[in-house]
């Protein structure tokens, strides 16, 4: 099968120092084909603060530039940006992805939203100390998930299971009592030929997708991307064996890569 990592980032993210070059020599060892660099853009900062809502592309393209005419052609890179709350400003987002080189967006929540005090869903959730504090972090996000579905901005969902990566554990949330919400969030995604991705945390989260994989499955959606998102090099392609047999366990039959923000299926 064609193998892809559709979600890591690079130097030009704020909590990563791999390189480009670095990441894709990392693919390259682990079988990849195809990697699509996805550095962050966020709108907000960890504790709240509003940042630039334009997007400056020169180091993310002139890295992008000079790292492609370096790899050898068993590996395909792609130029792809992670929106961190776009809802706040849609249309400022939009303008910024008007970019002929850029392939794929990916819509991500990692802040509470305004009205929360937009901190750092990290943030928020490592300072719960009761479980009606996680609850209170997941409606919020739910919110906001239904918020970001109506703009433009992205051609997956990124991490849609993100806050419980945070959530103390011992109060044992999962996405279930929001289950419907979710449904009709994934609906919207699948009616707009829109889709989500599996993201294993650097290797972490696996199993707890199966049921939002089902869930979308049996929703009719079929636009899925896979992606590590890897800060280091170790990281690319973290377990992909274990998340590529739950895929294929709940009936998804394709991977997608990205041409000008329009999915390629790749049959499992």
């Amino acid at each position: 099968m064609y193998l892809s990592d559709y979600h890591f980032h690079t130097i030009c993210s704020s909590d990563s120092t791999a390189t480009l070059l670095e990441q894709a020599e990392a693919a390259l060892a682990a079988g990849v084909q195809e990697l699509c660099v996805t550095d962050h853009w966020n709108l907000l900062d960890q504790q709240g603060n509003r940042l630039p809502t334009v997007y400056d592309w020169s180091a993310p393209l002139e890295q992008y530039r000079a790292v492609r005419s370096r790899l050898p052609e068993e590996l395909e890179v792609r130029l792809g940006i992670e929106v961190g709350n776009g809802v706040l400003d849609p249309a400022a987002v939009d303008a910024s992805l008007e970019l002929p080189e850029l392939d794929f967006a990916i819509g991500s929540l990692h802040s509470q939203s305004a009205a929360a005090g937009g901190r750092g869903i990290f943030t928020a959730a490592r300072a719960c100390v009761r479980r009606e504090d996680g609850v209170a972090i997941i409606d919020d996000y739910m919110d906001m998930l239904e918020e970001l579905v109506r703009t433009d901005g992205f051609d997956v969902l990124g991490h849609v299971i993100y806050p419980l990566r945070y959530i103390p554990p011992e109060y044992g949330l999962d996405l279930h009592p929001w289950w419907d919400r979710l449904a009709e969030v994934l609906r919207t995604v699948i009616r707009q030929g829109r889709g989500i991705e599996m993201n294993t945390s650097a290797g972490t989260t696996v199993e707890q997708w199966r049921d939002v994989l089902a869930l979308y499955r049996d929703l009719g959606g079929e636009v899925l991307t896979l992606g590590s998102d890897a800060h280091q090099s170790r990281s690319i392609a973290a377990a992909f064996p274990q998340a590529l047999e739950l895929i294929r366990c709940v009936g998804l039959r394709y991977l997608c890569v990205y041409r000008r923000r329009t999915p390629l299926f790749c049959k499992l």
